[in-house]
């Protein structure tokens, strides 16, 4: 091991530019699957935390389940499923309406659901600071009479303004506490978003269903088709002792025709199915730029051979076999590629920092099994740059290396 590290030590800058060339390429591989991987996943983690079994939504979407949005399914199916084989298979369900907002220069799924229910997709979090929206639910009993009510013919057209809403707690939101510190919002404070004026009136934990939180009447009201007969989705909770596999039959009969459903526990499944382009995307950057890399060992390793000639000779003269001159050169790159992936390792961690300042919201994961990866693709890179000069070398014809002036 002395004199592939007296070789690396005698070439400083050479060495330097090759290990520094390998270390951007390892932080590029944990970077960008950190950041690829890292924000899906916890976006998926998030989801894991509602207390539920299944996701009850409109089978028109297709395998489309992680875009849901809008105004799609109808509310009338929560109380069929919570009359499901006389009341006894379900527990609890909670619709959501979802809708694409911008927050904090961003754009975010919120979630409009009934104050009562969200606790269901806190996981057990509590506000911290602050209270709930629309804590008596007078909002959302105005807006039921004023919408559900049935209509008249001498009834007048109705008009439901935002004063209306704000008046009665109708544009109060709570929010999570990452999103709070990456917009600088404090409770009181007024965001406008989506063409109206919300009041911060709750910050929760970070790690619920969403980052934002909205009475569900306002949302489908306000960011719906203005009715408040439908929402996105369905959580839907079985009793204890309801067998979850067995209980979807029934569940599905009792929706009808129309509406599938998907265990919450497959969320993340069916988030790495739809992003999954995005990770061949990566994967191949990361490639290539891993191949870049150790052409470059290769280059320098074989820029050595050709400078070595002589020296390589006379080892072979004194008895050097071909096995100790590719150790050496092997060794060599395996000392060059360890230095390299020590310092990507380094920069991949100092990038994700990066990421994250910038970008609050954002999350890059470096997990030690991606560490791991990086490492091994790292040493198998090594060893194939390493296998042509290695052969070049034990080429060298030693009549000819000798003679040289």
């Amino acid at each position: 091991m002395l004199l592939p590290l007296a070789n690396i030590l005698h070439h400083k800058l050479r060495s330097v530019l090759c290990a520094f060339g390998i270390g951007i390429a390892v932080c590029m591989l944990l970077a960008l699957s950190g950041l690829a991987r890292g924000t899906l996943y916890e976006v998926a983690e998030r989801w894991e935390q509602v207390d539920a079994d299944w996701i009850a939504y409109p089978q028109f979407l297709g395998e489309d389940v992680t875009g849901m949005a809008g105004p799609v399914i109808p509310d009338a199916i929560a109380g069929a499923l919570r009359a499901a084989d006389g009341g006894r298979l379900v527990q609890r369900v909670t619709p959501v309406f979802m809708r694409r907002m911008d927050f904090a220069g961003q754009p975010q799924t919120v979630v409009g659901v009934d104050t009562e229910a969200l606790p269901t997709l806190l996981g057990g979090r509590e506000i911290a600071r602050g209270r709930p929206f629309d804590p008596d639910g007078r909002c959302a009993a105005w807006l039921e009479e004023q919408l559900l009510a049935p209509a008249t013919d001498a009834a007048e057209p109705l008009v439901i303004s935002e004063r209306d809403l704000a008046s009665r707690g109708g544009l109060e939101i709570v929010i999570d506490s990452r999103l709070a510190a990456a917009g600088g919002y404090e409770l009181g404070q007024t965001v406008e978003s989506a063409d109206h004026t919300w009041t911060i009136v709750g910050i929760v934990p970070a790690g619920g269903m969403a980052r934002v939180f909205l009475p569900r009447r306002t949302a489908q009201f306000l960011l719906g088709d203005g009715t408040i007969t439908k929402s996105t989705a369905l959580f839907v909770k079985l009793r204890p002792e309801a067998s979850a596999r067995q209980a979807v039959g029934r569940l599905r009969a009792a929706a009808g025709p129309g509406v599938g459903f998907l265990e919450v526990a497959q969320y993340r499944r069916e988030l790495e199915r739809r992003f999954g382009i995005l990770f061949q995307y990566v994967d191949a950057v990361n490639a290539i730029a891993l191949v870049i890399a150790f052409l470059f060992v290769m280059l320098t390793l074989y820029t050595m051979v050709l400078q070595r000639t002589r020296e390589i000779a006379i080892l072979k003269s004194s008895g050097a076999s071909n096995g100790f001159i590719l150790r050496q050169i092997i060794a060599e790159s395996l000392l060059l590629t360890g230095v390299g992936a020590a310092v990507g390792i380094a920069l991949g961690y100092l990038a994700a920092w990066g990421i994250q300042t910038a970008k609050p919201l954002y999350t890059v994961t470096i997990t030690p099994r991606w560490i791991g990866i990086a490492v091994a693709a790292a040493a198998g890179g090594a060893v194939a740059a390493a296998l042509y000069p290695a052969w070049r070398a034990c080429r060298v014809d030693l009549l000819e290396a000798l003679t040289l002036e």
